[in-house]
């Protein structure tokens, strides 16, 4: 039976493992998106644009196999509208 992960594509760390399916892989990708938007938050930094790529990797009998891609953006803040509502 197929299990599921996560992968930093930059640095090739692994962030999830053992996950159940594709949909598992999903939620695991926004619950890290969540964490690293609080830790960015608590440190002051909201401005600005990070990118992190990951690859949701589907692993069957001890083979890895590239099956999804998830590309976070974050500490990006939606600009200011200059001009006052009507």
């Amino acid at each position: 039976m197929p299990s599921y992960q996560l992968r930093d594509t930059a640095t090739g760390r692994l962030l999830a493992c053992g996950l159940a399916d594709y949909a598992a892989a999903e939620a695991a990708a926004d619950r890290l998106d969540d964490e690293l938007e609080c830790d960015l938050a608590a440190n002051g930094e909201g401005t600005g644009r990070i990118r992190l790529r990951l690859d949701v990797e589907k692993v069957t009998a001890g083979s890895t196999e590239v099956v999804g891609h998830h590309v976070l953006l974050l500490g990006v803040d939606d600009p200011v509208d200059p001009l006052p509502a009507l």
